[in-house]
C-alpha cells in the first residue's frame, strides 16, 4: 500500500497511490492527513488497504498522481529534536 501527502493546507491531504505511481484517490473521509491515519492506525489501516485494493483493481474513480504535488509525508512534526548535542 502506498500513501502520500499532497500539498493542501498546513498538514497536507492524504491520498492512496496506485503502485504504478500514475493515479491516486483522496481518502480524507478515512483520515484527512497521514498523521491522523497514524494516530488512529488500527481503525484506518483496514479502510486504507481496502481503498488501495479497489484502486489497484480499477474499481473506484481516481485522479492523476503527480509526484511534484507531494508534500513531505509528515509536514509538521509534533516535536523538535536537536541533533547537535
Amino acid at each position: 500500500m502506498k500513501l502520500a501527502s499532497l500539498k493542501s493546507g498546513r498538514d497536507g491531504r492524504l491520498v492512496v497511490v496506485h503502485k504504478a505511481l500514475n493515479s491516486c484517490v483522496s481518502v480524507t473521509e478515512i483520515a484527512p492527513t497521514l498523521q491522523s491515519a497514524l494516530d488512529n492506525w488500527s481503525k484506518c489501516e483496514p479502510l486504507l488497504r481496502e481503498t488501495y485494493l479497489a484502486l489497484e483493481a480499477n474499481k473506484i474513480s481516481f485522479e492523476t498522481f503527480d509526484p511534484s504535488t507531494c508534500a513531505s509525508p509528515l509536514p509538521r512534526a509534533f516535536h523538535w529534536v536537536d541533533g547537535s548535542a
